[in-house]
Protein backbone atom coordinates (compact mmCIF):
# COMPACT_ATOMS: atom_id res chain seq x y z
CA UNK A 1 0.00 0.00 0.00
CA UNK A 2 3.07 2.49 0.71
CA UNK A 3 4.33 2.72 -2.48
CA UNK A 4 0.47 1.92 -4.65
CA UNK A 5 -0.28 5.43 -2.36
CA UNK A 6 2.54 6.97 -3.34
CA UNK A 7 4.20 7.71 0.56
CA UNK A 8 7.30 8.61 1.31
CA UNK A 9 7.46 6.10 4.33
CA UNK A 10 6.12 4.54 7.31
CA UNK A 11 5.63 5.86 10.80
CA UNK A 12 5.58 3.11 14.01
CA UNK A 13 3.56 4.56 17.05
CA UNK A 14 3.21 1.48 19.32
CA UNK A 15 3.13 2.65 23.09
CA UNK A 16 4.04 1.31 26.24
CA UNK A 17 5.89 -1.38 24.89
CA UNK A 18 6.57 -3.91 27.52
CA UNK A 19 10.03 -4.82 28.79
CA UNK A 20 10.39 -7.81 28.15
CA UNK A 21 9.21 -7.16 24.28
CA UNK A 22 12.60 -4.42 24.31
CA UNK A 23 14.71 -6.10 21.76
CA UNK A 24 12.00 -8.07 20.13
CA UNK A 25 10.41 -4.29 18.98
CA UNK A 26 13.88 -3.21 18.26
CA UNK A 27 13.97 -6.43 15.78
CA UNK A 28 10.75 -6.07 14.49
CA UNK A 29 11.75 -2.46 13.03
CA UNK A 30 14.88 -3.89 11.91
CA UNK A 31 13.17 -6.16 9.55
CA UNK A 32 10.61 -3.70 8.72
CA UNK A 33 13.96 -1.25 7.92
CA UNK A 34 15.07 -3.62 5.96
CA UNK A 35 12.11 -4.32 3.41
CA UNK A 36 11.38 -0.66 3.24
CA UNK A 37 14.68 -0.01 2.22
CA UNK A 38 14.26 -2.05 -0.61
CA UNK A 39 11.98 0.41 -2.15
CA UNK A 40 14.00 3.57 -0.97
CA UNK A 41 10.95 4.24 1.63
CA UNK A 42 12.07 5.75 5.15
CA UNK A 43 10.95 4.50 8.53
CA UNK A 44 10.51 6.80 11.36
CA UNK A 45 9.55 6.07 14.97
CA UNK A 46 7.54 8.21 17.07
CA UNK A 47 8.55 7.60 20.85
CA UNK A 48 7.39 8.87 24.72
CA UNK A 49 9.33 11.43 26.26
CA UNK A 50 12.49 9.90 28.26
CA UNK A 51 14.74 11.67 30.80
CA UNK A 52 16.78 8.26 32.42
CA UNK A 53 15.85 4.41 32.00
CA UNK A 54 13.97 4.40 35.30
CA UNK A 55 10.36 4.75 34.19
CA UNK A 56 8.78 0.96 34.51
CA UNK A 57 6.61 1.18 31.39
CA UNK A 58 9.24 3.04 29.16
CA UNK A 59 11.86 0.34 29.47
CA UNK A 60 10.19 -1.09 26.69
CA UNK A 61 11.84 1.38 24.20
CA UNK A 62 15.71 0.83 23.49
CA UNK A 63 16.60 4.22 22.20
CA UNK A 64 20.26 3.56 21.74
CA UNK A 65 19.31 0.34 19.39
CA UNK A 66 15.86 2.11 17.86
CA UNK A 67 18.33 4.78 16.86
CA UNK A 68 20.64 2.60 14.85
CA UNK A 69 17.29 1.33 12.92
CA UNK A 70 15.23 3.93 12.10
CA UNK A 71 15.75 6.96 9.69
CA UNK A 72 14.33 9.76 12.51
CA UNK A 73 12.73 9.68 15.83
CA UNK A 74 9.78 12.02 16.42
CA UNK A 75 10.06 12.52 20.36
CA UNK A 76 6.60 13.61 22.06
CA UNK A 77 8.10 16.13 23.85
CA UNK A 78 4.66 16.83 25.84
CA UNK A 79 2.12 15.71 28.58
CA UNK A 80 4.37 16.34 31.55
CA UNK A 81 0.52 17.28 32.80
CA UNK A 82 -2.26 15.41 31.33
CA UNK A 83 -6.18 15.53 31.55
CA UNK A 84 -5.93 12.83 34.19
CA UNK A 85 -3.17 14.73 36.14
CA UNK A 86 -2.97 17.47 38.44
CA UNK A 87 -3.11 20.82 35.92
CA UNK A 88 0.54 21.94 35.10
CA UNK A 89 2.24 22.98 32.05
CA UNK A 90 2.11 20.67 29.06
CA UNK A 91 5.24 20.90 28.36
CA UNK A 92 7.76 22.28 30.46
CA UNK A 93 11.19 23.78 28.84
CA UNK A 94 13.54 22.18 31.62
CA UNK A 95 11.96 18.67 31.06
CA UNK A 96 12.11 19.22 27.48
CA UNK A 97 15.63 20.32 27.42
CA UNK A 98 16.60 17.30 29.52
CA UNK A 99 14.44 14.63 27.15
CA UNK A 100 16.75 16.03 24.19
CA UNK A 101 20.34 15.97 26.47
CA UNK A 102 18.84 12.29 26.64
CA UNK A 103 18.38 11.50 23.51
CA UNK A 104 20.93 12.83 21.71
CA UNK A 105 23.20 10.55 24.16
CA UNK A 106 21.74 7.51 22.24
CA UNK A 107 21.31 8.42 18.98
CA UNK A 108 22.71 10.95 16.29
CA UNK A 109 21.00 14.23 17.04
CA UNK A 110 20.05 14.73 13.38
CA UNK A 111 17.84 12.08 13.54
CA UNK A 112 16.21 13.45 16.27
CA UNK A 113 12.75 15.51 15.45
CA UNK A 114 11.33 17.74 18.78
CA UNK A 115 7.56 16.80 18.48
CA UNK A 116 5.60 20.06 19.95
CA UNK A 117 2.08 20.13 21.39
CA UNK A 118 -0.80 22.11 19.31
CA UNK A 119 -2.95 22.02 22.42
CA UNK A 120 -3.17 22.41 26.24
CA UNK A 121 -5.60 21.36 28.96
CA UNK A 122 -8.72 22.78 30.75
CA UNK A 123 -8.49 22.04 34.22
CA UNK A 124 -11.13 22.37 37.25
CA UNK A 125 -9.71 23.63 39.85
CA UNK A 126 -9.16 23.27 43.31
CA UNK A 127 -8.01 20.22 41.52
CA UNK A 128 -9.65 16.69 42.97
CA UNK A 129 -7.78 13.65 42.55
CA UNK A 130 -9.69 11.56 39.71
CA UNK A 131 -11.04 14.36 38.21
CA UNK A 132 -10.62 14.77 34.03
CA UNK A 133 -9.45 17.93 32.47
CA UNK A 134 -10.40 18.84 28.73
CA UNK A 135 -8.00 18.67 26.12
CA UNK A 136 -8.13 22.06 24.22
CA UNK A 137 -6.14 23.46 21.46
CA UNK A 138 -3.45 26.59 21.12
CA UNK A 139 -5.88 28.52 19.35
CA UNK A 140 -9.28 27.71 21.54
CA UNK A 141 -7.14 28.42 24.78
CA UNK A 142 -6.49 32.01 23.55
CA UNK A 143 -9.73 32.59 22.45
CA UNK A 144 -11.54 31.22 25.82
CA UNK A 145 -9.04 33.72 27.51
CA UNK A 146 -10.44 36.53 25.64
CA UNK A 147 -13.86 35.76 25.91
CA UNK A 148 -13.97 35.33 29.43
CA UNK A 149 -11.22 38.73 29.65
CA UNK A 150 -8.93 36.29 31.78
CA UNK A 151 -5.23 37.83 31.65
CA UNK A 152 -2.63 35.06 30.50
CA UNK A 153 0.53 34.66 32.32
CA UNK A 154 3.91 33.23 31.83
CA UNK A 155 5.17 31.02 33.96
CA UNK A 156 9.30 31.18 33.87
CA UNK A 157 9.84 28.44 35.71
CA UNK A 158 8.04 25.99 33.03
CA UNK A 159 8.06 28.44 29.88
CA UNK A 160 4.31 28.14 29.32
CA UNK A 161 1.47 30.24 29.42
CA UNK A 162 -1.66 29.98 31.49
CA UNK A 163 -4.75 31.36 32.44
CA UNK A 164 -7.74 31.14 35.18
CA UNK A 165 -11.62 32.10 34.35
CA UNK A 166 -14.58 31.36 35.61
CA UNK A 167 -17.65 29.58 33.33
CA UNK A 168 -21.32 30.08 33.32
CA UNK A 169 -21.75 28.01 36.23
CA UNK A 170 -19.56 29.56 38.86
CA UNK A 171 -16.70 27.03 38.50
CA UNK A 172 -13.32 28.16 38.81
CA UNK A 173 -10.90 26.70 35.42
CA UNK A 174 -6.94 26.82 34.81
CA UNK A 175 -6.38 26.61 31.32
CA UNK A 176 -1.86 25.45 30.76
CA UNK A 177 -1.41 25.81 26.77
CA UNK A 178 0.99 26.96 24.22
CA UNK A 179 1.60 30.30 22.41
CA UNK A 180 4.35 32.10 20.17
CA UNK A 181 6.65 32.46 22.95
CA UNK A 182 6.95 29.19 24.74
CA UNK A 183 7.07 27.38 20.90
CA UNK A 184 9.88 29.76 20.20
CA UNK A 185 11.74 28.69 23.15
CA UNK A 186 11.47 24.99 21.83
CA UNK A 187 12.52 25.85 18.43
CA UNK A 188 15.77 27.63 20.31
CA UNK A 189 16.11 24.20 21.18
CA UNK A 190 16.03 22.73 18.36
CA UNK A 191 18.70 24.82 16.79
CA UNK A 192 20.39 24.96 19.81
CA UNK A 193 21.00 20.97 19.82
CA UNK A 194 21.47 20.70 16.23
CA UNK A 195 18.13 18.22 15.93
CA UNK A 196 16.80 17.86 12.83
CA UNK A 197 13.10 19.13 12.73
CA UNK A 198 10.44 20.29 14.83
CA UNK A 199 7.32 17.85 14.57
CA UNK A 200 3.91 18.94 15.92
CA UNK A 201 0.81 16.73 17.31
CA UNK A 202 -1.68 17.68 15.67
CA UNK A 203 -1.80 19.77 12.78
CA UNK A 204 -5.65 20.21 12.27
CA UNK A 205 -5.88 21.97 15.87
CA UNK A 206 -4.33 24.65 14.30
CA UNK A 207 -1.55 27.25 15.33
CA UNK A 208 -1.26 30.38 13.87
CA UNK A 209 2.82 31.60 15.04
CA UNK A 210 2.78 33.88 11.94
CA UNK A 211 5.67 33.15 9.49
CA UNK A 212 7.63 35.38 11.24
CA UNK A 213 8.42 32.84 13.62
CA UNK A 214 9.54 30.31 11.48
CA UNK A 215 12.12 32.82 9.79
CA UNK A 216 13.09 33.52 12.95
CA UNK A 217 15.00 30.39 13.38
CA UNK A 218 15.02 28.52 10.46
CA UNK A 219 15.59 28.78 6.43
CA UNK A 220 12.13 27.93 4.70
CA UNK A 221 12.30 26.17 1.71
CA UNK A 222 9.33 25.73 -0.54
CA UNK A 223 8.91 22.74 -2.15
Amino acid sequence: MTTRKGYGGVNIDFERISEADRDLFTGFLRELKNRLSQHQLALTISVPAKTSEEVPWLRGCDDGGIGAVVDYMFIMAYDWHHAGSEPGAVAPLTEVRETINFAISRLPRRKVILGVPLYGYDWLIPYKPGTIGTAISNQRAIETAMKHQSAIHYSEQDRSPYFRYTDEQGRTHKVWFEDVRSMSEKMVLVREFGLQAIGAWQLTLGFNPGPWLLRKFFTIRKI
